[in-house]
């Protein structure tokens, strides 16, 4: 009975023991992370504080495109990737170059194992159309990776106006408080951050609000965007309060995220009937018919002679 005790106190002082270890470290761990996370925060309140000045090379050569290029052309396209380098240009045509001579030479180098009986023109004909598919194809991916960013904006511009609604109410003017959540984005989502730092550029240049806000929709075809942009403008020549139209305009927004989360539940069981049935159709009607045909022939078996 007293070596059952002793073990006993030795486990629990085991335990104790490691359980404090244990915690000790987890402080530790987590001190190292948040001093981690302050030495971060002042390195990213620096950069942040030169991509808001005047002198960032980035959004001039965005504003420079913007302002110049065609709709269509290949600097716009990258510009509304995300690209916003004076450099993309160069890398993406060698990229898209490289990636066409690549796909060439492999498709010569098949056809010529896989068909040698084939003439060198039709081989070489038939690698320069890989070679070109995917030329065709690189433009097409630059153009999908624009659209899942301007989606991705459309996601998050809810979030902005919740945030900016938080500012206002707070006792920040509407400068300011584009100022603070543009800080914020720019942590958090760069790319829809240097969107909105564009805005800050233009309302410090003299522009007003509304179109500033009227640019910031063009650039990221969002129409909401526009919509917000209206209603600042009848704020301004009407004198309403500008807290109750983005708490109006914030609320809004809220319910059509909930309507198109619920559109796309709603959709989503007439998008799985499909799979469903040709995944499992098939299957339940082996589970149902294979013991019947075994059942059928087991007694064809006894029926038949000797």
């Amino acid at each position: 009975m007293n070596e059952t005790l002793i073990l006993i106190a030795i486990f629990v002082a085991v335990l104790i023991a490691s359980f404090a270890l244990i915690n000790a470290l987890i402080q530790r761990k987590d001190v190292q992370r948040n001093i981690d996370d302050t030495r971060r925060r002042k390195r990213s309140d620096t950069e942040i504080d030169e991509l808001l000045g005047t002198g960032n090379e980035r959004l001039r050569y965005y504003l420079d495109v913007v302002q110049n290029g065609h709709k269509d052309s290949l600097k716009m396209r990258l510009v509304q990737a995300g690209y916003l380098s004076r450099s993309a240009i160069a890398k993406f045509n060698l990229l898209r170059l490289a990636a066409s001579f690549s796909v060439f030479l492999l498709a010569h180098l098949l056809l010529q194992k896989f068909a040698p009986e084939a003439s060198r023109t039709l081989l070489l004909v038939l690698a320069a159309m890989a070679g070109g598919l995917v030329f065709i194809l690189c433009s097409m991916v630059l153009e999908r990776i624009g659209a899942k960013r301007m989606r991705e904006f459309r996601k998050i511009f809810p979030d902005f106006m919740d945030l900016l609604l938080v500012c206002v109410d707070a006792g920040l003017s509407i400068d300011a408080a584009m100022d603070r959540v543009t800080r914020e984005f720019l942590q958090l989502v760069p790319d829809f951050g240097v969107q909105l730092s564009i805005i800050n550029l233009e309302i410090r240049a003299g522009r007003p609000l509304h179109e500033a806000l009227n640019n910031f929709a063009t650039r990221v075809r969002i129409d909401e965007a526009r919509t917000l942009a209206v209603l600042f403008r009848q704020s301004e020549e009407l004198g309403s309060s500008v807290s109750r139209t983005l708490r109006t305009f914030a609320r809004e927004m809220r319910d059509q995220r909930l309507v198109k989360a619920e559109e796309k539940a709603n959709a989503l069981p007439v998008k799985m009937l499909f799979p469903m049935a040709l995944c499992m159709f098939p299957v339940s009607i082996l589970i149902v018919l294979v013991p019947i045909m075994m059942t059928i022939l087991e007694i064809f078996q006894t029926m038949a002679p000797g």
